[in-house]
């Protein structure tokens, strides 16, 4: 298992509030919407922050987190290689994410959870 992170900024000038909404109704949906995105990714998930996010006296230093699952390192490749990726989904992102101040990185160890898994949101 692959997860991609990304520790998203807003794009400046974009006030959170419109960052959730474009990112959770505009964005987000795009990777079920899609059946040449679906079936390379195996979970997408996002966490979007505000200020209560973080703990007493600091501030949360990102907007929003997202994780995307893959099966391997080719599904992610084959995913980026479709033409609805290339054309809509992949060029989406830098209309609401500062891609100069957000990270990303990816890790392939071994999941360990506590309790139940998450309930899906819809």
């Amino acid at each position: 298992m692959i997860v991609m992170m990304g520790f998203y900024h807003r794009k400046p000038g974009m006030s959170p509030e419109e960052f959730r909404r474009f990112w959770s109704e505009v964005y987000g949906p795009l990777y079920s919407e899609y059946p040449e995105i679906k079936r390379h990714i195996r979970r997408y998930v996002q966490h979007p922050l505000s200020a209560p996010a973080a703990p007493p006296g600091q501030s949360v230093p990102f907007d929003g987190i997202a994780e995307a699952w893959f099966d391997t390192a080719e599904d992610i490749a084959r995913m980026c290689e479709e033409p609805i990726y290339k054309k809509v989904v992949g060029p989406l992102l830098a209309e609401f994410v500062d891609m100069e101040a957000s990270n990303f990185t990816a890790y392939d160890d071994p999941i360990y959870q506590i309790g139940e898994p998450p309930v899906p949101v819809r």
